[in-house]
């Protein structure tokens, strides 16, 4: 099966879910219609990492699936935050209206909130989940993903994002810096996951951390190329937008086809890394050579 086909499959099976296991009691029905609109779409890719990682440890698909849920759920409040007028102001996203377009601003506020808040709550409070990994592993994961999204993760990385927007003379260290507190810690942190909740061993988990974390300033410097090469249509979102709003992207400062060559060299290095353990992380392999070859 292809990588695009199991991304498909993983997505499907990722929103079935969400949309299942989100209740409707007590909560206002716009809420939940933009909630479920904001969690629609897009690649589910950190799921699928997830799910390839926790494979290699033999743990099979349905026993993760609420925790899968729930980091797509979080991945997408940050997308919804990040699309109001306030940080990106953009009004496309997952090839439809961002939700701020759709539903206005102050629920994409608000939905935002509640996708973060209910994310954790789909794993944390899953019974089955629990039962099969207990309360010290979904606290080690719950660590996890706080520290990908907190001061110095994802938050960290936006207000560096918008602080060095229009602004000359940011450094490439700089720049990759934000890259990987605004992206490529999140993207790490369902390989953790999978390694936490599958008993790897801390050579494991440190050559993991290390393979995630270049795999994540992969997905940001091609996403930034793409940006630049590629039709709004194609990518789901306006494209151009980096250079329109003054963002410090490595392809600013380093131009398009550099910027490549390091994304490739960063690559080789995690391809390297992970191919020193023994275990059979192809799946992980496959999942990340499409993050640098992707199109969209």
């Amino acid at each position: 099966m292809f990588v695009e086909e199991i991304l498909e499959k993983n997505a499907q099976l990722i929103e079935n879910f969400m949309v299942n296991h989100l209740t409707k009691e007590g909560v206002p029905p716009i809420l939940w219609e933009s909630v479920i609109y904001g969690a629609m779409g897009g690649k589910k890719l950190r799921a699928s990492l997830l799910f390839a990682t926790a494979g290699a440890y033999r743990i099979e698909e349905e026993r993760v699936l609420p925790l899968a849920a729930g980091i797509e759920m979080i991945h997408s409040f940050s997308l919804v935050h990040d699309d109001l007028p306030c940080i990106d102001n953009d009004d496309f996203r997952r090839g439809k209206p961002s939700l701020h377009r759709a539903f206005g601003e102050a629920m994409g506020v608000l939905a935002g909130d509640a996708l973060l808040v209910e994310g954790l709550r789909m794993f944390v409070e899953n019974e089955e989940f629990l039962r099969n990994f207990g309360w010290r592993k979904t606290v080690a994961v719950m660590q996890v993903l706080l520290r990908a999204l907190g001061n110095q993760g994802m938050v960290g990385g936006q207000v560096l994002d918008l602080l060095y927007q229009g602004k000359e003379g940011v450094q490439e260290e700089d720049i990759l810096d934000m890259y990987r507190r605004k992206t490529a810690f999140f993207i790490q942190a369902p390989i953790l996951c999978g390694s936490i909740l599958g008993d790897a061993s801390k050579k494991e988990q440190k050559v993991l951390a290390q393979f995630g974390l270049l795999v994540g300033e992969c997905f940001q410097i091609k996403d930034d190329i793409l940006d630049v090469i590629q039709e709004s249509t194609r990518l789901g979102k306006t494209a151009g937008k980096d250079l329109a709003q003054g963002k410090a992207t490595l392809v600013r400062v380093r131009g398009t086809q550099e910027a490549e060559k390091i994304m490739q060299d960063k690559f080789q290095t995690a391809y390297r890394i992970l191919e020193s353990l023994s275990r059979d992380f192809s799946l992980l392999l496959a999942l990340s050579h499409f993050v640098v070859t992707r199109e969209y």
